[in-house]
């Protein structure tokens, strides 16, 4: 009997060392489509050991040219591995044997991959860390040395092990499915690798009419506060007045119903249950549309935002959770963005600024730290303040009938105070510079990862650090 032709046939796979079928008389061409890489960069706990387990899947370590189900790196170090541009299941990452963080492509939104052999997927960099000092270079101070740890760079050989020839295939070696150890044959055409691109931005202000930047820009300044403490600015007051309006507009159907009417704490012993405490509106709930009842118990949404959760620890703790929630809602929510657009304008101002040494005075960490704790202190203003008028009035409406106006001007100027507070406390403690100095500290490390990658693989990430600069 004659030899019989091989059947040609080409299997694609994503990691060196990864099994494929043998099939009988089939000439087999192995295809090693472009893998995803995943940079760790953590910096949490010095001395710390970190473990990067597959659930679903495998990963392929850089460092060990293995291809292994987990991996294994210190604190400070960066960590570089390999994995399949249809990964499965979750890489879980744990801190000296405690689960850390969950991951999954989803996650990324990485769930769908170009089908090309030659294309390459998008990198993922996982930078954690705690807050380092670190500040952004200006005019007036030459840049500092961060803190991000030394960079780890791993020789890359110029013939990879996976490019060079297969030994013998042993079939005592082999699995219940035939599997191959790679490389068998690798296509030619894996050898060509395309350019990608990095388009950045520059912000310009101008795309913004110019004398809606100077006035937002120039009311943030502290020679325009009206206090000792260089903090009721300008622009201050208008957020203040952007958030009392931002109430007023969430709350004007009971506010209408309610404004002349009053109420007063009251508890009712139950035969049953025992003793509940409720809200006693006057007035005849006959003509409302929203309180249509005369008496609500204290956890009674309807009555949460009005009494600020007064009667009970329970009922005030209710009342807080809404409050916070409130404040990223509806009016409440604009009036935030508008807060952001402030922060935005003041940002710009700076930003455009370049001292002799051509450095800019901020840079985005500054921006992102600024929102971060705005949005911060917009949730934990909402829950303080919800808190102080419940008890205030539980401690007036429990003996008098307080008026429902008395009430809502309360909460206003409570929550002003609050904010003020929060703002002095912010600026007596340097918050917002120490979260700057955390997001400056992130975006380094994702830089210096993105450096990394490129030297590594130049015809790959060329350019790609240029989407990390400040």
């Amino acid at each position: 009997m004659g030899d019989r032709p091989l059947i040609q046939h080409t299997v694609c796979i994503d990691l060196p060392g990864e099994p494929v079928e043998c099939w009988a008389e089939t000439d087999i061409t192995v295809l090693l489509r472009k893998h995803r890489d995943v940079v760790f960069d953590i910096q949490v706990k010095k001395g710390a050991t970190y473990t990067i387990e597959a659930t679903e899947d495998w990963i392929y370590d850089v460092t060990k040219k293995k291809r292994v189900k987990q991996g294994q790196f210190q604190d400070g170090q960066r960590y570089h591995i390999w994995i399949s541009r249809d990964f499965k299941g979750h890489l879980i990452l744990k801190q000296d044997g405690k689960v850390y963080q969950n991951y999954s492509m989803q996650m990324f939104g990485l769930v769908n991959t170009a089908s090309s052999p030659k294309a390459k997927p998008e990198p993922i960099i996982i930078a954690i860390g705690t807050n380092h000092a670190s500040h952004p270079p200006t005019a007036s101070a030459s840049p500092k040395p961060t803190s991000v740890a030394p960079l780890i760079t791993y020789p890359q050989p110029p013939i990879p092990d996976y490019l060079r020839p297969a030994p013998p295939f042993d079939p005592l070696h082999a699995d219940q499915l035939w599997s191959c150890p790679l490389p068998i044959k690798l296509a030619p055409r894996t050898t060509v690798e395309p350019m990608q691109e990095a388009h950045v931005f520059e912000v310009d202000k101008n795309s913004i009419p110019k004398e809606v930047v100077d006035t937002l820009a120039a009311g943030g300044a502290e020679d325009t506060a009206i206090d000792t403490n260089k903090i009721a600015t300008r622009n201050w007051l208008i957020g203040q007045l952007a958030g009392a309006t931002a109430f007023l507009n969430d709350n004007k159907q009971w506010i209408q119903e309610l404004w002349g009417e009053k109420f007063r704490l009251m508890k009712i012993v139950h035969k049953n249950v025992g003793e509940k405490t409720y809200v006693v509106f006057t007035g005849n709930p006959r003509l409302r549309k929203l309180v249509t009842a005369a008496r609500y118990g204290v956890r009674n949404e309807k009555v949460l935002t009005i009494a600020g959760g007064a009667g009970t620890a329970e009922s005030g703790a209710a009342a807080a959770w809404e409050g916070s929630k409130g404040a990223f809602k509806k009016a409440g929510l604009i009036a935030l963005i508008f807060t952001i657009t402030l922060d935005t304008a003041e940002w710009l101002h700076d930003y455009q600024e370049i001292g002799p040494d051509g450095k800019r005075k901020k840079d985005i960490a500054d921006l992102l730290g600024k929102i971060g704790i705005d949005l911060a202190k917009a949730g934990l203003s909402a829950a303080i303040a919800s808190m102080a008028v419940g008890a205030a009035v539980a401690l007036l409406a429990g003996t008098v009938a307080l008026p429902v106006s008395v009430i809502v001007v309360g909460t206003v100027l409570v929550a002003v105070a609050v904010g003020y507070g929060l703002d002095w406390i912010d600026k007596k403690t340097h918050t917002t510079e120490h979260v700057t100095s955390w997001f400056r500290s992130i975006g380094e490390s994702m830089k210096h990862a993105a450096e990394y990658l490129e030297k590594s693989m130049p015809k790959d990430y060329d350019q790609y650090p240029m989407m990390y600069m400040p």
